[in-house]
């Protein structure tokens, strides 16, 4: 066997913020960044360049946007919350993003993370915080080729891509 036909990258380093508060505290990061924060799990909205807010709980999003403009925003959304109980933090460098693209990422993806990945349950657009290979990801649907973005942990970058490189049958 030739292995599937996939292929594995890791992507540049973006700007992500970990962003946490009551209904107060998302209204103000609304009006700073502009764009409507969703309030259900496993959801996210999509904005301009790579920025994406990504919801993991009603009070709970990762934002992620241009690396270039992480600090001004996270400063931004410091004054704009002033006095709201929030917390706000910059986990730029705490994950790494690894793009699985081909036609059969799918059945590679399958292997590792206990959702459907199948497109009427999860189609582009689509966004999950799920278990994936014995560790946890946010995991990304960007397109029906079909095309993924895996978010794990900087120290499980190693581990991630040789776990897809055995899945894909290129190890």
């Amino acid at each position: 066997m030739s292995g599937y036909d996939v292929s594995v990258e890791t992507l540049p380093v973006c700007g992500m913020l970990d962003l946490r508060g009551d209904e107060a505290v998302k209204v103000a990061c609304e009006d700073t960044i502009g764009l409507q924060f969703p309030s259900t799990a496993n959801t996210l909205v999509a904005g301009a360049g790579q920025q994406r807010v990504c919801c993991i709980s009603p009070d709970h999003w990762i934002l992620q946007l241009d690396d270039d403009r992480t600090l001004g925003v996270l400063e931004s959304l410091e004054r704009s919350a002033a006095g709201l109980f929030h917390s706000f933090v910059d986990v730029s460098d705490m994950h790494v993003r690894i793009q699985l693209t081909g036609a059969e990422s799918r059945e590679v993806l399958a292997q590792g993370v206990g959702i459907d990945l199948h497109p009427s349950v999860f189609p582009p657009g689509s966004y999950a915080r799920t278990g994936f290979a014995r560790t946890t990801a946010q995991l990304l649907c960007i397109d029906e080729k079909p095309t993924y973005i895996i978010t794990v942990f900087r120290s499980y970058q190693q581990y991630a891509i040789d776990w897809l490189e055995v899945a894909r049958g290129a190890a």
